[in-house]
């Protein structure tokens, strides 16, 4: 993969878009069409509101036929955004996250399940029901809005999230170039064994959030030269308990520094601890970190485990830089629900579902491409802002003035009869209707005694 190069004007805009048209595999005018249609519609009421967009050429009508009919190579998609990866860099930050594109009252949908989210539908806690979606997106710099998706993929009925993670991880690993560095940000939904365990030989700088009642193992000391030890060796040395402080050994190090947003930082290391697991050892780096505790009443502290599976060495620095640059990945899903409408279209297919977030991703990526080309298109009660400092709000304003100097690659309507309608004496048929059921948990085998 090489990265793009800087051009001028709008040529690196309209070559993406020409190359996202020749992924289009079916409906290509109409689904290219309606993704300017999103990007000139700031509030619509409904999906079929993309129609009146001046963009959009082609009947309300076609909109839901697109989206159930059309298809799109997501495989070469997520090639191509990673291509556009700005240039000159050797290590590339990424955080990795599950948004869910709320579908309460769609019974008629398939593969809908219980997910996360911030609405608080089911119980008064915060569960919805939809379709949630594990992105892997870019991270432009730290604390900004910038985090396009790379790679999108759907939590499927079955699967974890930690699962489909590492798929994106692997998949992300192979794809960079071998002199490039991936450096991803995860949750507190990955500090688990199974993720840790799944991500061993990736070629991957990886830092995930842990429990603060998580628990190690040092790595036991070696035997003294001559001696023989009868049994199977030892693969776990003392505890470490991350509540317990009499616990921690000293620490391999230790860094103190002054940040613009976190104060007084205090961060410490623990390298090669262990986590429990029956057929093999899983050794993590451990980092503590406590922000502003130059103030009276500090917050608590966070653990995060740390994998390294890059030629670099693992420092405190490097780490904190990591964990640091995820944060850019909320704001980014706030702005693909409100402005970039994901919740929006409500379809009766999953698969539907799927094309649309990759349609969101491509709009994702051509503001991202023409944020430098782009004016300050603000309100009249929001501030001004340095063209450097231009949220993907404002450039997506910008960018519905300037569609038309952008260009189509789209073909011209052509003229067509009047069509017949529903035909007289054909049945109507309801949709099938599909039940939720929760996933269960996994019950531990009943104790069996000798007679």
């Amino acid at each position: 993969m090489k990265t793009a190069k800087p051009q001028s004007d709008d040529k690196a805009l309209t070559q993406f878009r020409q190359q996202v048209y020749a992924l289009l595999e079916k409906q290509a005018d109409v689904l290219f069409e309606l993704t300017d249609a999103v990007i000139q519609t700031p509030q619509p009421a409904s999906f079929t509101e993309l129609a009146l967009a001046p963009a959009l050429t082609r009947g309300w009508s076609s909109l839901s036929e697109a989206l159930s009919t059309g298809r799109l190579d997501a495989a070469a998609l997520h090639k191509l955004c990673l291509t556009q990866l700005p240039a000159g860099r050797t290590r590339y930050h990424f955080a990795l996250d599950v948004m869910s594109v709320r579908r309460m009252h769609s019974p008629t949908l398939n593969e809908r399940v219980y997910c996360h989210g911030a609405q608080r539908e089911v119980g008064g806690k915060g569960i919805v029901v939809g379709l949630p979606y594990s992105l892997l997106a870019f991270v432009e710099q730290r604390g900004a809005s910038w985090a396009p998706t790379v790679h999108t993929q759907r939590v499927k009925p079955g699967e974890s999230a930690v699962a489909v993670a590492l798929q994106q991880t692997r998949w992300l690993a192979e794809h960079l170039p071998p002199e490039l560095t991936a450096e991803t940000a995860l949750d507190g939904g990955y500090g688990n064994l199974p993720f840790f365990l799944g991500v061993q030989g990736q070629r991957l700088f990886a830092t995930a959030r842990l429990r603060n009642d998580r628990v190690f193992y040092q790595v036991p000391p070696p035997l003294p030269a001559g001696t023989k030890r009868r049994g199977r060796p030892v693969k776990y040395g003392a505890v470490f308990k991350c509540s317990e402080a009499t616990t921690w050994p000293l620490p391999d190090e230790t860094l103190e520094l002054t940040d613009a947003s976190y104060g007084r930082v205090r961060l410490q290391l623990w390298s090669a601890l262990r986590l429990r697991v029956k057929d093999q050892t899983v050794d993590l780096t451990v980092l503590r970190s406590c922000i502003h505790t130059d103030k009276a009443k500090p917050p608590a502290a966070h653990w995060y485990g740390v994998y390294n599976g890059t030629a670099e060495p693992t420092t405190l620095a490097r780490a904190f830089g990591c964990i640091t640059q995820r944060w850019p990945i909320e704001p980014a899903n706030r702005f693909r629900k409100e402005r970039l409408h994901a919740d929006l279209p409500k379809v009766r297919q999953a698969a539907a579902s799927d094309l649309w977030m990759q349609l969101l991703q491509f709009i994702e990526w051509e503001l991202y491409l023409f944020r430098e080309q782009a004016g300050d298109v603000r309100l009249p009660w929001h501030a001004p802002l340095p063209p450097a400092q231009l949220t993907p709000g404002r450039v997506i304003r910008a960018l519905s003035e300037h569609l038309p100097q952008v260009g189509t690659p789209t073909q011209q309507v052509l003229p067509r009869g009047k069509s017949p309608g529903w035909k007289k004496g054909r049945p109507r048929t309801k949709p099938e209707r599909y039940r939720l059921t929760p996933k269960r948990r996994k019950q531990a085998p009943a104790p069996s005694f000798a007679a």
